[in-house]
């Protein structure tokens, strides 16, 4: 598993080499979090960041971090990092990646072993991002999975 990092990890530092030269976007984004039963309870809202670098005509990777609050406690938290690459046909996207899934919180840190599958698909344009989203762990697709939406502003 180390060694999938560290060749995923080289992977977008060159693919960002290459695409530095690209349109490159950055963007903020809000949004909720549910699991897949919909209940909203307690509300998980999300905060998050990441760099869009367009690859050619159809392709953008996009490396992401984002944060889940849990209530309006302040007092846990699980943070996302990952990365994502979408095919982009027009102002549409879709596309996949890899999460990983770290718990903040009560004093404790622990990060979960696995890499989770994310799945989005949205609409953009120059200044606004708009995705919907699953993330599921790949030991059981599709169950007990988290889904989301966000509201991005892109700079």
């Amino acid at each position: 598993m180390k060694k999938a990092l560290i060749v995923f990890c080289g992977l977008l530092l060159v693919s960002g080499l290459y695409a530095f030269e690209k349109q490159t976007t950055f963007g903020v984004n809000f949004g909720i979090m549910d699991t897949d039963q919909f209940k909203f309870n307690p509300l998980r809202w999300t905060a998050g960041a990441e760099i869009d670098l367009q690859l050619g005509q159809y392709l953008m990777l996009s490396p992401e971090v984002t944060l889940v609050g849990n209530g309006f406690k302040f007092k846990e938290f699980l943070l996302f990092p990952g990365a994502v690459l979408n095919f982009t046909p027009s102002n549409f996207f879709i596309g996949g990646g890899l999460v990983k899934g770290i718990y903040l919180g009560s004093g404790q840190t622990f990060v979960d072993d696995d890499f989770s599958l994310k799945l989005n698909a949205g609409l953009f344009t120059r200044n606004l991002k708009l995705t919907a989203y699953v993330i599921t762990p790949f030991d059981s697709l599709f169950d007990g999975m988290l889904v989301g939406a966000s509201l991005g502003f892109r700079f």
